[in-house]
This record gives structure tokens, C-alpha cells and sequence, in this order.
């Protein structure tokens, strides 16, 4: 037995020898294969033409939070500027922000002076709801624009004032009460915001994907359309529990702070069943180029065998990040937000 078990022994060391004298001379080559799968890079899923790794996007500079106000006429800038002027006023809810300047006294004295003006003071108020996602805590379907005529012999002239409703205790949203209530929300939001900014480092590319992924890991659709403040920022920051609306305007709040080109968008969108409905999502800019951003869409809410939210896949997470001219196929953006009112101009996307 010891003979055989000293002639095993033999014969592995000679094998052994044998494969060493091939591998040091190089007359044969030992691969190890790993059975672990090479990962995609996130590049792959997004397929835009843009890089992670390129440190250079970061050409367009400038937060747009007046883009839609470029587009108005000079009546409903003067209206558009007055309610920014008079932002601490609106706050309150029930300050009367008046126009003491008789700025639409030429306007008011011709035949259709009333219809003009109350289009001009909507389209204000449709800009102002895009550009400036700040005023969350302003509920712009609670205001009028209010005209008191003085006749003097042959002449008028006119008071004109920014009030509630006749049917509204005030002009705020509904689960807000007063002025230190807004001022308290307001705190709140900072806080978070600049506990979150520091953490966004890299080219304007790739802070873009980090806000995306962020609002991802830390937000969820609420399916009731039932809970406050779903669709401001302060509902995204502070409850994490939002709609659209919600996820839309909190990714231009903090690319706006990170003096980033971005808008918003309202729209329809075509879901994969063919189910149209009202939609709000982004557009951004990186080089002088502009992509669709829908971080609602990349955000959809995947149910596992157990009944238990999972986590997403990069080939879902990544649809509709940074898209390029393919996105407008199931995204159609709305050229007028209010009926009779103005048409809107939106950026042409990258088409690559």
C-alpha cells in the first residue's frame, strides 16, 4: 500500500514539474475565467453620445429661472415682476398687491382693455408657475386681478390689485395657514438643500445624474393623489412623497441652485400601455445642447414575487435621463398652458 500510495505521489510531483518548465518557458499559458458578468456602464444605458468620465461638460452655465418670462410681452412682465417684487407680500395670502404706477391705464381705456389685460395677467401667472418653483407655498387659482374705473368728466383711470378670491380666505395652498407658517417651510427646505449640495461634485453632467438618482433613492409616487404638498418642493424635500409635479420642479429647484440650465415642462405623455395623461417633466442643457429629463418615469414603482418594492435595474433607471429629440415619440409638451392665452417656445432636443 505504501508502495502505491509513494508511486501516486511520484507521478503527481512529475506532472506537476512538467507544467512548470511549459509555463516559465512560455510554451503554455493558464487563463482563469470568472463567472462573474462584466458590469455595463451606466454610459451604456443611457446612450446619448455623452461620457460620465468627461470632465469638459460643463460649458452651459446659468440657472433659467426666467425662461419663460423672456417670452411675455410688456404688459405681463410688468405683472410678472410686480408678484416677484412683492414675494414676502404673497406669503401672507391675503395682502392686496396693488399696481400704483397706472401702468394699464392705455391698456383698460380701449374697447377690449379688460379681455387684454386679464390675458396678459395669465400668462404672468403661467410663466411665474414654471420659472420660479420657489413660490410653492402661492396657489395662483385662488388670485384675480381686480379693476376699479374712476371717471373724471371724459377721462378714467384705474386701480388695479392682486387679490384672493371672493370664495378664498386666502391665496395660499390649502395645508398652509400663514405667513410664519411659509417662513418655517421655507427654513426647513434650506436646510436640506444645503445639506444636500455639497455632496454634488463633478462636471455639470455628472451633478445632472446625481440629483436624478438622488430624488430616485429618496422619493416615492404617491399613488393617492390625496397627500399635501405633492407637487411642490417641499413635499419632495421634507415628505419624500410626491407626484410628478413633485419630482419635476425639486430637479430644477437644485440645478437652479447649482447655477445649471434647467426648465420645466408640462405636457402629455403615452405610458407603455398606450395611456395618455398629464404629464411635468425637464429639460436641461449641457454644452449648448439640450436633453429630456423624465426622473418620474425613471422612478416607476416595481413591485417583487412578495409584494415588496425592489430595486430598479440600471436599463429601467436610465431611460429618460438626459434624452435626446426619441423622447418627444411619447413626451409631447404643451404650447399653451391655459386656453386663449399665449403660445410657448421650448428648446429644439440634441438629435444625434
Amino acid at each position: 500500500m505504501k508502495k502505491i500510495f509513494a508511486f501516486l505521489l511520484a507521478i503527481i510531483f512529475y506532472i506537476a514539474l512538467v507544467i512548470f518548465i511549459l509555463v516559465s518557458t512560455g510554451n503554455i499559458k493558464i487563463q482563469f475565467i470568472s463567472n462573474k458578468k462584466k458590469e455595463k456602464s451606466i454610459d451604456s444605458y443611457i446612450n446619448n453620445g455623452l461620457a460620465i468620465n468627461d470632465k469638459n461638460l460643463n460649458l452651459s452655465k446659468g440657472k433659467l429661472d426666467k425662461y419663460y418670462y423672456n417670452q411675455l410681452d410688456k404688459t405681463s412682465k410688468i405683472i410678472y415682476d410686480k408678484l416677484l417684487d412683492e414675494k414676502e407680500k404673497l406669503k401672507t395670502g391675503t395682502t392686496q398687491i396693488k399696481f400704483v404706477n397706472k401702468e394699464f391705464d392705455e391698456i383698460l381705456n380701449k374697447s377690449d382693455g379688460m379681455g387684454v389685460l386679464s390675458s396678459a395677467y395669465q400668462n404672468a401667472v403661467d410663466a411665474i408657475r414654471l420659472d420660479r418653483v420657489d413660490l410653492f407655498y402661492v396657489d395662483f387659482s385662488k388670485t384675480v386681478l381686480r379693476t376699479i374705473t374712476y371717471t373724471r368728466g371724459n377721462s378714467k383711470s384705474y386701480e388695479v390689485y392682486l387679490d384672493k378670491s371672493s370664495n378664498e380666505k386666502n391665496y395660499l395652498q390649502d395645508n398652509i395657514k400663514s405667513k410664519s407658517n411659509v417662513d418655517e417651510m421655507i427654513t426647513e427646505i434650506n436646510a436640506v438643500k444645503e445639506a444636500l449640495l455639497p455632496q454634488i461634485t463633478g462636471s455639470n453632467y455628472e451633478k445632472i445624474l446625481y440629483i436624478h438618482n438622488w430624488l430616485i433613492d429618496n422619493l416615492e409616487y404617491d399613488k393617492t393623489q390625496e397627500k399635501e404638498n405633492t407637487r411642490n418642493i417641499y413635499g419632495a424635500l421634507l415628505q419624500q412623497n410626491v407626484v410628478c409635479e413633485g419630482y419635476a420642479k425639486t430637479f430644477k429647484y437644485i440645478l437652479d441652485e447649482l447655477n445649471i440650465p434647467c426648465i420645466l415642462i408640462s405636457g402629455d405623455a403615452q405610458n407603455s400601455q398606450g395611456i395618455t395623461e398629464k404629464h411635468m417633466w425637464n429639460y436641461v442643457q449641457i454644452n449648448e445642447k439640450w436633453y429630456a429629463v423624465d426622473v418620474t418615469w425613471d422612478d416607476p414603482i416595481i413591485i417583487n414575487e412578495k409584494g415588496q418594492n425592489t430595486s430598479l435595474p440600471d436599463d429601467v433607471r436610465y431611460k429618460y435621463f438626459c434624452q435626446g429629440i426619441k423622447f418627444t415619440e411619447n413626451h409631447f409638451a404643451d404650447k399653451i398652458l391655459t386656453k386663449g392665452c399665449q403660445e410657448w417656445k421650448y428648446p429644439d432636443l440634441y438629435n444625434k
